[in-house]
């Protein structure tokens, strides 16, 4: 590729980047409005929609506490996983 094209490829990435996160502040000052508007309703249906707003209660494992405890377990039970990460940012 190109030095070109890759600068190309990288202006628009930067820039897809930049409308996807200025349309995700958007959808969450939309999503605050209408939480808002259902005052402290779990759900309102309206239009074809319905919008829910529950508390969801999980269980999550605590590593770290699991670790902390049981660090000969810990280390029997953990496996090296390799991963690509693609990463851009924009040099100063």
């Amino acid at each position: 590729m190109t030095q070109r094209t890759m600068k190309k490829n990288l202006d628009e990435y930067a820039s897809l980047t930049r409308q996807i996160a200025e349309l995700e502040a958007r959808k969450q000052a939309v999503a605050e409005r209408i939480k808002a508007g259902m005052d402290g309703l779990e759900e309102v249906e309206c239009g074809g929609y319905v919008a829910r707003n529950k508390a969801v209660t999980t269980s999550r494992f605590d590593t770290k506490a699991f670790r902390a405890a049981y660090e000969f377990m810990y280390n029997d039970f953990c496996k090296p996983q390799t991963v690509q990460r693609f990463t851009v940012s924009a040099v100063a």
